[in-house]
């Protein structure tokens, strides 16, 4: 008689699993293991699976172009009714008590505080316009003109910008400004984009759209 052998403990067998010495499975679905999601650094769920793939749909639907020209045109006025009383008043200042030197053709006697007035004046006007188109709408995504008419101002992601952001949007647009055909040039951009920004929109990626 041989000896016993020792035998090692016993587990129970499920449906589908493949048996020691090579026997395959009796009846039942082989299992697998569930999908995983794809956990690439760098890839978000929903994302492009490849660089240069960005989503280049437009977040909400694009503002229209007169309903952001009346904003701008709001605005404009905002801006102007604030620092137009300390320019004019600034000049007033200036040549009220002036001599008029009908010879040279120069003004004497000018009084200099009305040209600190009048600088006060376009401080006032930059800063105000740097505040209300650049900085409100970086981190509230409008101006006071834009809140009134219903546009916001929002990055591709659909959120606001950021106040840098903002500023930087603001710097461009007024650089564009500076000559008549940069003005031109980006008001009219957006009546033929597709996405319908203006130049200093596309320099920062933003969409104006209604909300």
């Amino acid at each position: 008689m041989s000896p016993d052998v020792p035998q090692g403990p016993r587990y129970p067998s499920y449906p589908g699993e493949q048996q020691p010495g090579g026997a395959g499975p009796t009846h039942g679905t082989p299992w697998s293991p569930p999908a995983q999601p794809d956990v690439r650094a760098g890839v978000q769920p929903g994302a492009p699976a490849f660089p240069g793939q960005a989503d280049r749909s437009v977040p909400e639907e694009p503002a229209g172009w007169w309903i952001r020209v009346l904003a701008s045109f709001v605005d404009g006025l905002i801006v102007l009714a604030l620092s137009i009383v300390p320019i004019v008043g600034g000049f007033v200042l200036l040549f009220v008590d002036a001599d008029y030197d009908e010879v040279t053709d120069e003004f004497t006697n000018t009084n200099p505080w009305g040209l600190v007035v009048v600088g006060l004046g376009f401080v006032l006007y930059l800063g105000f316009d740097l505040w209300n188109r650049g900085l409100r709408v970086g981190y509230r995504g409008q101006s006071l003109g834009k809140q009134l008419v219903g546009v916001h101002v929002v990055g591709r992601d659909g959120a606001t910008v950021g106040a840098l952001e903002g500023f930087f949007r603001w710097l461009v647009a007024g650089l564009l400004q500076w000559t008549f055909i940069g003005l031109l040039v980006d008001l009219l951009w957006p009546l033929w984009d597709e996405r319908k920004q203006t130049v200093h929109d596309k320099a920062i990626n933003t969409y104006p759209v209604r909300r």
